[in-house]
Parts: C-alpha cells; sequence; structure tokens
C-alpha cells in the first residue's frame, strides 16, 4: 500500500472546477475564466497563454500544441493535431546543396510552422463560449508589465546566454548580458504588442500579417520556411488511439507523437501483476525499465507523419502483439532490444470544467527556448521541432516539405464505464512516454492518489547528460541504495538523479472520483493545482 504522508503536497480538491498547471499565474487564469462560466477549452487557452509568457523556456506561440478533449454533451474524447509542418524548401537534396552532413540541434534551420496560435483558434471555434481578446488579457498584461521569474526560468536563461548567438533573443531575456535573477521582473514588450494584436486582429496576423512577415524575413538565409508556408498552415481534428488497461480506457494523442509508445508499453505491463513487486523495488523498477525499451523500440522505427508514411498503429496496438513483444523481458538482466514487426522542453497542463468537460493540452518549444532564434520586433521564440527529422529517405520521418516531424509531445485522458477518470499530460521531451508508465502505474495498479503518484520518484533512459552512455538510466536519488546496486547487477547503467530531477517531467494532472475533482502538480517544477 502507499506510504501514508509520503507527498510533499496536498492533493488540490475541487467540485466546480479544477487546473493543474505548471504556473500559478496560469492556473489562476484558468481558474477565474471557470468561475466565470467558461468551458475547459476557453480556460486552457487562457492558461496557456500565460504560460507562452511566464514558461517562455518550455512554451509558447512559436511552438506546437496537441490535446484530448473530453467533450461531456457527446461522451467523445476529440483529439486536435495543433502542429507545423516543415518548409517548403526543406528536403535532403536542399541540405546536400547546404553542405549540411545533418540538421543542427538549434538554429533557423530547425524552425518549423509554429501551430500553436491556429490550434487556439480551432479549439474556441467548436468548444470555446469566449473571444479569443478577451482569453489573452492575463497573459497581455504579463508580458507588458512584467512577472517576477521563478529559479528555473532565471537558471535557464542564465545557462543559454552562453551558447546562444541569436541577437534577438539576447535583447529579450538578457539585454544586460544575464537576464533577471529569481524573483526580479522580466518584461516582454513585443511579445506583449503580438499578443495584443492577436487579441484585436485573431490569428491571421500571425500567419498572414506582421508576424509572419518577420518569421519569412528570418527564415530567409538560414532557415527552410517562407511566408506561404505560414499562410498555408492549418491544423486538424482527428480521433485519438486507444487500449485498455486493467479496468481502465487509455487515450493518447496518434502520431506524429510518441502517445503509442505509451500505449505499447501499458500493452505489454498488462500480462504483469505489478503489485507482485513492492513501489521501487528492484523488481518493480527492472520490468518498468525494460518494457520502455521495447516500447521505445517500436516508437523510433514507425512513428512519423502518418500523411506522409503508413503508421502500423492497429498492428502494434493489439493485444497479440504485445504479448509476442512481452517474450522479449529478461527478469534476470538488461537487454538492448530492436524493434519489432507487428504485420524537450515542453508545457503540459489539464483543465476541468463545471460542464463536465476535460481536456488535456501538452504545448512546447522543444528544447529550452526552442531554435534560440526570435523574430525581430515579435516576441516569439520560435521552436525547433524540425530537429525530429531524420536523414535516411526510408524511414517515416525522414526530412522532406511541409512534413509534420516526429513529436515527442503527447496528452493524455483516461475513462472508465465510458466516464472521464483522468486528464494528465507532464513536461519531458523524449521522457513523455516513460512518465505516463509511471504516473499511470502508480495510479491504477497501486492505487496511489494523484499527487503521490506524481511525486514518487522516476527513472529516465537515455544519454541526457555529457559523457552519458546511451543506455543509462537516471534513477532520482530517493529511490534507496540498496535497489540502485541490485538494478546494476542486473546490467543496468545507473546514475543517481537529484531527489527530484527536473528531467524526470513536470507533470500535471486531474482524476474525477465520486464527483470530485483531485488535483496534482509536480515538485520538479513551479506548478500547482487549484480547485474550486
Amino acid at each position: 500500500m502507499p506510504a501514508i504522508g509520503y507527498s510533499h503536497r496536498p492533493v488540490a480538491l475541487g467540485q466546480r472546477g479544477m487546473v493543474a498547471a505548471a504556473h500559478p499565474y496560469a492556473a489562476l487564469a484558468g481558474i477565474d475564466v471557470l468561475k466565470d462560466g467558461g468551458t475547459a477549452a476557453d480556460a486552457a487557452v487562457a492558461v496557456n497563454a500565460v504560460l507562452a509568457v511566464t514558461q517562455p523556456e518550455n512554451c509558447g506561440v512559436g511552438g506546437d500544441l496537441f490535446c484530448l478533449y473530453y467533450e461531456a454533451a457527446t461522451g467523445r474524447i476529440h483529439f486536435l493535431d495543433g502542429s507545423g509542418r516543415s518548409g517548403s524548401r526543406a528536403g535532403l537534396d536542399e541540405l546536400r546543396r547546404r553542405r549540411l552532413e545533418r540538421l543542427p540541434i538549434v538554429g533557423p534551420p530547425t524552425v518549423s510552422v509554429p501551430g500553436c496560435v491556429r490550434g487556439w483558434a480551432m479549439l474556441l471555434e467548436r468548444f470555446g463560449t469566449r473571444p479569443l481578446g478577451e482569453l489573452l488579457q492575463p497573459a497581455i498584461r504579463y508580458a507588458a508589465g512584467g512577472f517576477p521569474v521563478t529559479s528555473l526560468l532565471s537558471q535557464s536563461i542564465r545557462d543559454y546566454v552562453a551558447v546562444n548567438p541569436d541577437p534577438e533573443w539576447r535583447r529579450v531575456f538578457a539585454p544586460d548580458g544575464r537576464g533577471p535573477g529569481f524573483g526580479e521582473l522580466l518584461t516582454q514588450p513585443d511579445l506583449g504588442r503580438t499578443l495584443a494584436e492577436l487579441a484585436a486582429e485573431g490569428p491571421d496576423v500571425f500567419y498572414r500579417g506582421r508576424v509572419a512577415q518577420a518569421i519569412a524575413r528570418r527564415m530567409e538565409t538560414d532557415g527552410f520556411l517562407t511566408l506561404e508556408d505560414l499562410a498555408q498552415h492549418t491544423g486538424e481534428w482527428g480521433e485519438p488511439i486507444t487500449t485498455t488497461y486493467r479496468s481502465v480506457t487509455v487515450y493518447e494523442t496518434p502520431p506524429p507523437t510518441q502517445g503509442l509508445a505509451a500505449l505499447l508499453g501499458l500493452n505489454m505491463l498488462e500480462g504483469f501483476s505489478l503489485l507482485d513487486h513492492p513501489v521501487h523495488s528492484v523488481e518493480h523498477l527492472h520490468l518498468l525499465v525494460e518494457i520502455a525499451k521495447l516500447a521505445y523500440a517500436d516508437r523510433d522505427r514507425w512513428i512519423g507523419d502518418p500523411a506522409h508514411a503508413r503508421v502500423p498503429v492497429a498492428g502494434l496496438l493489439s493485444k497479440a502483439y504485445a504479448a509476442r513483444r512481452r517474450r522479449d523481458f529478461d527478469p534476470a538482466k538488461a537487454q538492448s532490444h530492436a524493434f519489432g514487426d507487428p504485420s524537450g522542453d515542453t508545457t503540459g497542463f489539464v483543465v476541468a470544467d463545471s460542464h463536465g468537460n476535460l481536456i488535456s493540452v501538452i504545448q512546447s518549444l522543444f528544447n529550452a527556448f526552442g531554435s534560440g532564434v526570435v523574430a525581430p520586433g515579435t516576441g516569439v521564440a520560435l521552436q525547433n521541432r524540425g530537429r525530429h527529422f531524420t536523414l535516411d529517405p526510408s524511414h517515416p520521418a525522414a526530412f522532406a516539405p511541409r512534413k509534420r516531424p516526429f513529436h515527442t509531445l503527447m496528452a493524455c485522458i483516461a475513462t472508465r464505464d465510458e466516464r472521464p477518470l483522468l486528464g494528465f499530460a507532464t513536461m519531458g521531451g523524449n521522457g513523455q512516454a516513460m512518465f505516463h508508465l509511471q504516473v499511470l502505474t502508480n495510479l491504477f495498479d497501486y492505487g496511489m492518489d494523484v499527487q503521490e503518484a506524481i511525486e514518487r520518484p522516476r527513472f529516465l533512459l537515455g544519454a541526457f547528460l555529457p559523457g552519458d552512455p546511451d543506455e543509462t538510466t537516471h534513477v532520482e536519488s530517493r529511490v534507496p541504495g540498496d535497489v540502485l546496486a541490485a538494478l546494476e547487477a542486473k546490467g543496468h547503467r545507473v546514475k543517481t538523479a537529484p531527489e527530484f530531477f527536473w528531467r524526470c517531467g513536470h507533470a500535471q494532472a486531474i482524476v474525477l472520483q465520486n464527483g470530485t475533482l483531485m488535483g496534482g502538480a509536480d515538485p520538479r517544477g513551479d506548478g500547482t493545482a487549484l480547485g474550486f
């Protein structure tokens, strides 16, 4: 059973509405909208806009957005793909012409069309009751008037000053050469102007007007985007992907996102009795790590833009395929896993309204401050999602024009008996699917409350720090040393991480239980859950 009093924060409780978001100002903005009778969609736009100002290292109007929306009136869960495509000048031939052997990690070549703003408009058109201009007012005030920065944002700016040559980024975030310290004000008047123009004129100012022109000019010399690429952009409504786990139906965002990896992992885990293993025992962690490796091997082989490649979703999510993949798990030792054959920084938030609607949103620039490029005069930091294309022409995510890249972004809603049970999202780049597996099994197997499920120690696979081997397993140091030693004895390359490692995600969630809203927010970040 979960330990009593384990969590450092209480579960947030509410009956009429709740917001769990990565910054208190954003949560407050969403609560205000809900108290005024707005829907979860209305509140989500207000929340996201404030996050775009107060978390500029993680998200913003220069990035992409995905969400799942439970519509109480119909009982349906809708999927919104608010992501952009590569530029019309992109492609392997163009890379060769520019004598580039690979895509860079940051800079103008990594910029794809920002889809967030069009996503806001589409969300409000279908499910909103408030005009965009009204919902952007809190964000406009924080951008123009400033806000006190958190230690995480202050440190992100200081770290980036040393490596980012973009003059506009430096002018906006570190005009004094260092940026604001903890508690000092950050003002973003250019971003405030952009948001005010969005409020007055709508999304066209971003995709056809002044902002679009500024982005296109910045991309002229070494980017791949054109003004026409921005003007032609639109998001898409679609269907989520889903599987059953224990007595729960879990919905995730489909390709080009990595939501598929979480469902693959759950399908494999369903064949094991997790309750046979105490939480964070060596057996528990070994099982989760190895299943995550199997799911990620399939993710890396198969996921791409479904408009440009065949992604065998149905085959990958079949229970028969999970049973075959499950046989590759060895309880005695760690392994490297190949893919089977079935034939970065982000913000996640959740909103529940008094009408019974529930939304789970994930929105991002990818790396800290995205590409590191700010379109002059706009205050808009542009994402670097384009870095996730591959140069292998046979891969579903091969670099090509007007194509959506692979996305680490993903959002989750779970239901029981066709009623919403959970909304969940977390930042964490490549690790997001691992974090979904860990938090969801904490909830559905071990019966933890939502706050404890989020706070419990997590692991993260991958070479995320200089000098790490590729299969490094970062494990938060709250896991006992003898467990870490036992993992190493099974062949895992364990590296002890801080007690609350920021790279292990900043998760936010809302659980709906017997008419009560229960919210959790991650102490690894600056988030909070508020209900009423």
